[in-house]
């Protein structure tokens, strides 16, 4: 009788190991084995797959010289791990006067929906975008536009359903920061306090209807008062000033006085390194923005981080939210 010879299946699934070197020797070809080595431990920690494009590298940013971004797959492979049920809404594109440009612009609007199976409430997250000259753009933003603007809107929804409002980068930083405070210190019965005048009682002055003015005029000239600019302008805003901001009428006046005098040295600095337009100016400070990096001012400086943006595609917003 023959011997039985047992034949072992194959399978076509990499390992973890086998599947990070093929990231590193296909999807990262060319980036330097220390970024590399950051991105693929970024995709452990969100349990993500670089080989399923759910996150990309790009040149840029003052300080790494490459930033990390997880994509709109990325991002559902986030969702849909969470354990959690949820759905997206998006509403019928309106058109009507956008009132950050006074111009007759698309707002696209939608919601997501996560139940918390162990309280049993549902969470609705809510939101909406405007687009303008978006639809100009290059490849699919061309193309199918409206395909576009609804992967804007998932990615803006998602982010903020599922607290990926961060990069992984920035969310690092921000625990090893926790981790680092020192232990609360024991209380002490607190000493009187001497009343204040009544101008102090009041807190700081809010932002002027000038300054107002000012400030949503520069951030215009850089190309970041609509669709998902707002969001750019608003991260890189509290960066400026050091705390976090949920629109720019939360600004005082001496924070105000503070963002608008740095924009308008950045924006002067964009055009003499030879920024070409608003949209390249708003796609350059959204990559610096993610990665937690407020822009130099120096032309010297600005020109070598145009030159590694320029050099990533034409319209890097597909590296994002990916081709139709």
């Amino acid at each position: 009788m023959g011997e039985l010879v047992q034949k072992q299946a194959t399978t076509l699934t990499p390992t973890a190991a086998e599947a990070a070197e093929l990231a590193r020797t296909k999807i990262f070809a060319g980036i330097p084995d220390d970024e590399v080595k950051l991105a693929l431990a970024i995709a452990g920690r969100y349990g993500l797959d670089p080989l399923l494009r759910h996150l990309v590298l790009i040149p840029g940013g003052k300080n790494r010289r490459y930033n990390v971004y997880i994509t709109r797959d990325g991002l559902l492979h986030i969702a849909h791990t969470s354990g959690k049920p949820w759905s997206i809404e998006i509403d019928e594109p309106q058109k009507r006067e956008n009132p950050y440009t006074g111009k007759e612009d698309i707002y696209l609007k939608g919601r997501v929906k996560v139940l918390d199976p162990a309280t049993g409430q549902t969470q609705v997250f809510e939101g909406g975008v405007w687009f303008s000259e978006y639809n100009a753009g290059q490849g699919s933003w061309k193309t199918h536009p409206a395909a576009m603007h609804q992967k804007v809107l998932e990615v803006y929804l998602l982010r903020r359903a599922f607290d990926v409002a961060l990069t992984p980068i920035e969310e690092m930083d921000r625990v090893q920061a926790v981790q680092a405070q020192p232990a609360a210190a024991v209380p002490v019965e607190a000493e009187p306090v001497e009343p204040r005048p009544e101008a102090a009682q009041r807190g700081p002055e809010p932002i002027t209807p000038a300054q107002l003015t000012k400030l949503k005029a520069t951030l215009n000239d850089l190309g970041l008062t609509n669709g998902e600019w707002r969001e750019v302008a608003l991260r890189l805003s509290s960066m400026v000033v050091g705390r976090e901001l949920s629109t720019s009428k939360e600004l005082t006046k001496e924070e105000a006085s503070k963002l608008i005098d740095y924009l308008e040295t950045l924006k002067g600095a964009l055009a003499e390194a030879g920024v070409k337009d608003r949209l390249e100016s708003a796609n350059y400070l959204a990559r610096m923005a993610e990665a937690g990096a407020v822009p130099p001012t120096s032309a010297e400086e600005l020109r070598k981080d145009l030159e590694a943006f320029r050099a990533v595609s034409a319209d890097p917003r597909e590296e994002l939210f990916g081709e139709v």
